[in-house]
């Protein structure tokens, strides 16, 4: 696993972290195969864990600092804020080991749930709201300080505004976070982010189907010095799922069609390189210049593996 600098700051980090969005959940039948996968990204040398306060209502930061609190001088974390869970799905949190067994009983899915059933969430960017966040987070993950505390997806007014800047600042003072950045989606937030020298990464979409990032914003992070966090790099799955296994429905008629084209054309430039389309994805955003780290999706030992044999080949 190579290592490398992220932006102007003193953390060294390696070129593929872990997405740990996916940790966790009242729906999973087990946590112990979440802690043996970030064990086993430890090991395979990953050393940068992207996680947040809302994955999982927080499940996903409490397996990180159960799996990972004996090498803890060995990893970076790197946490979010600024969503705000409904209050049903606060409460669901501790109940979790009671409910699993019965949601694994009936055999019941996420998507069966009536959608009122979630509640809405909201977000709130407040340095009231800021501090509270972090102080769970840093409960949750049995740590004294986030390596890297970043806004989660502010709309692009919020990031203008930079109302936010006193309290990170403030958090930072106080050993609570070391560095702090920006979790965007869309490219205009991210260059606004960068309008404020003590932003120190910048975390965007960055695949072989969405490439605008490359020169829009990534190349951009580069000349000013700051980090680029690639996520979403095998498009949620598109890039490594084979044609039979790909559903495009969830797309409009001219979407579906349109990525279908993409997909295809990228298979047929694999082939003809005598290579996979896993590899050719793995492959892209850690080549394009500004990005520091890019983030792998995994839910259990077996994909990691995977992905990172693809990656070596």
């Amino acid at each position: 696993m190579l290592v490398r600098g992220f932006g102007s700051t003193s953390l060294q980090v390696s070129e593929f972290g872990l997405g740990c969005a996916r940790l966790g959940g009242a729906f999973q039948s087990d946590t112990r195969g979440f802690l043996a996968l970030l064990c086993a990204a430890n090991d395979a040398g990953i050393s940068f864990f992207d996680t947040a306060d809302m994955y999982s209502q927080g499940e996903s930061e409490v397996l990180i600092g159960k799996a990972l609190r004996t090498r803890r001088d060995r990893i970076v974390i790197a946490s979010k804020a600024g969503y705000c869970l409904p209050a049903r799905r606060r409460l669901l949190a501790p109940l979790k080991p009671l409910i699993r067994p019965a949601i694994q009983l009936l055999g019941l899915r996420r998507d069966q749930l009536p959608a009122g059933s979630r509640g809405t969430i909201t977000q709130n960017f407040s340095a009231k709201y800021l501090r509270s966040a972090v102080e769970g987070s840093l409960r949750r993950l049995r740590t004294d300080y986030l390596d890297l505390l970043q806004l989660h997806s502010p709309p692009l007014q919020v990031v203008e505004r930079g109302e936010w800047l006193e309290v990170a600042e403030e958090l930072k003072h106080a050993g609570k976070i070391r560095y702090f950045g920006v979790a965007v989606d869309s490219i205009e937030a991210g260059l606004a982010a960068l309008r404020f020298p003590s932003v120190v990464s910048v975390q965007f979409t960055l695949s072989l189907l969405e490439q605008a990032g490359a020169e829009g914003l990534f190349s951009h992070l580069r000349a000013q010095g700051v980090a680029g966090i690639a996520r979403e790099c095998l498009a949620n799955g598109l890039l490594v799922k084979g044609p039979d296994d790909i559903d495009l429905k969830a797309y409009a008629k001219s979407e579906a069609a349109r990525r279908a084209e993409q997909l295809q054309a990228l298979r047929l430039t694999a082939a003809a390189s005598n290579t996979t389309l896993t590899k050719l994805a793995l492959d892209y955003p850690r080549s394009v210049p500004g990005v520091s780290v890019t983030l792998l999706g995994a839910r259990n030992v077996q994909q990691l593996t995977t992905l990172l044999n693809a990656a070596s080949t």
